[in-house]
């Protein structure tokens, strides 16, 4: 059926339509789950008038559907409720969820087009049911429109969170709140904005955390360029070192997936003549392929999380006649890495050098823990069981050592019997780059064939250790605890489901390799289906209507009492 074709099954994904950014992640403790929500479209597979779906997990690996915490309003959001955040607080003894977003007004809303006042605003919803129902604050909007007017790019996706380096540094309480709103400046270039609140109701501006010109370089040796609008920004602290992650869209002429990227930036809040500032002293791509739209969380162990949008990039054809697009990667841990300063460390610009201690330091990324709980069965450590798989969802780690430098290691996926189509998953020393070569990924011709790729940046003397998911269309790679990519495949073949290796001269008795060619089902309680790509155009609004429901203005009494 079209519906499963290319659907994956062990990652998050909407039951049917569009989906795209995660946009509200929280560990409830009464529960003991989790509650995600995410931008959905329902009745289309196409992107637009998006509400906020959710689904709740113990375990971030199995999940269950929920009624939406939100659809669009009457007035300040009639026209969408775009991304946000959600923070947990106990007010007079009771857990009460606030649920943050963008409320939209006015319709289309781009970089590269006229903005219009007030299209966009900042606005509230209230749980205190642990997510089972929310409804809207009597006083939405909190924050009504963008300080730069008509000159803005946008102003959107408040992500809102505690935080110690700013409240040490601007004297506030260590219970204050700070909002993120991504945004930019026509004349100027991009920005993000900040405000404070001790309430989370009444928010004071503290004016713009980073202001980039168009078209500059993060740093005077990076290959990155600051681009139009800044979008999903987030910020948070591991160590000594803040961090802020934000998407990045490029102009134009950018040759990257929707012409946008996901950047990390390491550094310090400072205040500059009485101005919040951020100082940028090392950064990095947060993925080198199509992910998108990070959203940041705290697990039940209080380990920092990010979730991310994989976006399809499949013809326009396949997408309709599926009746669904987009999906979620698995949750990422961040963490910070710290290593010996080396000469190829001194010479990147993702590396902080810290001379007097003789580290330096950086931004791991690799699967949540959690997610090992996927895998079924045990392990095989035979590259032979590998080369013999007939299966469509796997996990493959494999370390290599004793390394010289110049080695290329391929493994060959979603492979036909006769090599016809096969997907090319490259580590070359050499060039010092990973790449997805989808040349030959679909005879048809049913995705894009351009290739994914990114710098290893691999250190002197370091081993290669590789960690790889491929789920149906969605391909997952992570690299040394602090290289990802994410791609996506759409072979023609049902037969394209073998696999294969290549790796030179390189001893194969030397691999270190797990393979799990059984994944869980991330949604063991939904009934497959195509029933929504079976449907016409009126019985997709009458799902649309049914799914979505109402969520009603709220004056909270337990925070307003």
């Amino acid at each position: 059926m079209a519906f499963n074709r290319f659907r994956p099954t062990s990652h998050f994904i909407a039951p049917h339509s569009w989906m795209n950014d995660p946009c509200g992640a929280v560990w409830i403790p009464e529960t003991q789950e989790y509650r995600v929500c995410y931008q959905w479209n329902p009745g289309t597979s196409k992107g637009g008038n998006s509400a906020w779906g959710m689904a709740k997990s113990k375990d971030l690996v199995a999940w269950q559907d929920c009624t939406p915490a939100l659809r669009n309003g009457t007035s300040y959001d009639s026209l969408g409720v775009f991304s946000g955040s959600i923070v947990s607080k106990i007010v007079e003894g009771e857990r009460v969820l606030y649920l943050f977003y963008t409320s939209v007004s006015s319709l289309p809303i781009h970089w590269s087009l006229p903005y219009v006042e007030g299209c966009e605003s900042q606005s509230v919803a209230f749980s205190t049911d642990f997510g089972e129902t929310w409804h809207r604050y009597q006083y939405n909007p909190l924050l009504a429109s963008p300080k730069n007017g008509t000159r803005t790019t946008g102003w959107r996706d408040p992500f809102v969170s505690q935080s110690q380096s700013l409240s040490k540094l601007l004297g506030s309480d260590v219970e204050t709140n700070f909002m993120m709103i991504a945004s930019g400046n026509r004349d100027l270039g991009s920005q993000l904005c900040v405000y404070q609140s001790n309430d989370l109701l009444g928010w004071e501006s503290l004016g713009t955390v980073l202001r980039v010109k168009n078209g500059s370089k993060i740093s005077p040796s990076s290959k990155l360029q600051f681009g139009q609008n800044f979008e999903c920004a987030s910020f948070f602290t591991l160590g000594q070192q803040d961090y802020i992650v934000v998407g990045v869209e490029e102009d134009s002429h950018s040759e990257r997936h929707n012409g946008h990227y996901l950047l990390w930036l390491s550094g310090k809040f400072t205040l500059k003549n009485g101005s919040l500032d951020f100082e940028i002293q090392s950064h990095g791509l947060l993925d080198h392929g199509i992910l998108y739209a990070a959203h940041i969380f705290r697990d039940r162990e209080n380990r920092l999380l990010q979730l991310g949008w994989a976006d399809e990039s499949a013809k326009e054809s396949v997408i309709e006649s599926q009746g669904w697009a987009g999906c979620l990667v698995h949750p990422r841990e961040l963490f910070e890495i710290s290593e010996p300063i080396t000469d190829v460390g001194r010479a990147s610009n993702r590396w902080l050098v810290d001379e007097e201690s003789g580290r330096m330091s950086t931004l791991g990324i690799r699967p949540a823990p959690q997610v090992t709980t996927l895998r079924s069965g045990y392990p095989s450590n035979s590259l032979q069981e590998f080369s013999s798989i007939r299966t469509k969802t796997f996990e493959l780690t494999a370390t290599f050592t004793n390394l010289s430098g110049n080695e290329r290691f391929d493994f060959n996926v979603r492979k036909s019997p006769d090599n016809t189509e096969v997907t090319k998953l490259i580590f070359d020393l050499e060039k010092g780059a990973m790449i997805v070569d989808k040349s030959k990924s679909s005879i048809h011709g049913l995705g894009e064939s351009t290739p994914d790729f990114g710098d290893l940046d691999l250190l002197d003397g370091e081993d290669l250790v590789v960690r790889i998911f491929v789920d149906v269309s969605l391909v997952e790679i992570y690299v040394n605890n602090r290289f990802t990519l994410t791609s996506r495949i759409y072979p023609s073949l049902e037969t394209s489901i073998c696999a294969s290796y290549n790796f030179g001269s390189y001893p194969e008795s030397a691999v270190d390799l797990r393979l799990w060619d059984r994944l869980r089902d991330a949604w063991p309680d939904r009934i497959p289906g195509d029933t929504l790509t079976e449907m016409g155009a009126h019985e997709g609004n009458e799902l649309r209507e049914q799914e979505l429901g109402r969520s009603e203005s709220f004056l909270c009494p337990a925070i307003v009492a």
